[in-house]
């Protein structure tokens, strides 16, 4: 189930924005850009269960003794690539190797909301360097650092 559900991340849709985060885009930017806040390399480094029943399923890896890699987000001025690997949450070995979503593209839309081929992420930003994004309809939340 959750293998399903990582492969749809990409186009999961919003989770709720903390509102008064100086970072907001509330411009209806549609340009794509090198300036736009999510430009860069992310790095899964938490997920954070809060809600559903997740029992016996994969968890992306990210903690330190995980067997794979940290999924990554990787956001271009125009396009977005996804890296997955899966662990298995008891021991941390490798549930499913690398999977590669993307390139596809992205159109800032305002409000920290990204719309990726057709369906819309909100993105949390909590400083220039930390960003969250919900999954499986927010029942898990992801915590992502950028790298570059």
């Amino acid at each position: 189930m959750k293998k399903f559900a990582l492969s749809t991340l990409i186009f999961t849709l919003f989770y709720c924005s903390g509102g008064d985060n100086d970072n907001s885009n509330n411009n209806n930017n549609n340009n794509n850009n090198i300036n736009d806040p999510i430009v860069g390399t992310w790095v899964l480094v938490n997920e954070e269960i809060i809600g559903g029943d997740w029992a016996g399923s994969c968890r992306g890896c990210w903690m330190e003794d995980d067997a794979g890699s940290a999924d990554t987000f990787i956001f271009t001025a125009t396009e977005v690539t996804k890296n997955v690997w899966e662990c298995f949450p008891d021991d941390g070995s490798l549930c499913s190797d690398l999977e590669t979503f993307g390139p596809v593209s992205w159109v800032n839309v305002g409000s920290d909301i990204y719309e990726i081929e057709g369906q819309q992420l909100q993105v949390t930003f909590i400083d220039d360097n930390q960003m969250q994004t919900p999954f499986d309809d927010g029942d898990i939340i992801q915590t992502w650092s950028r790298v570059e």
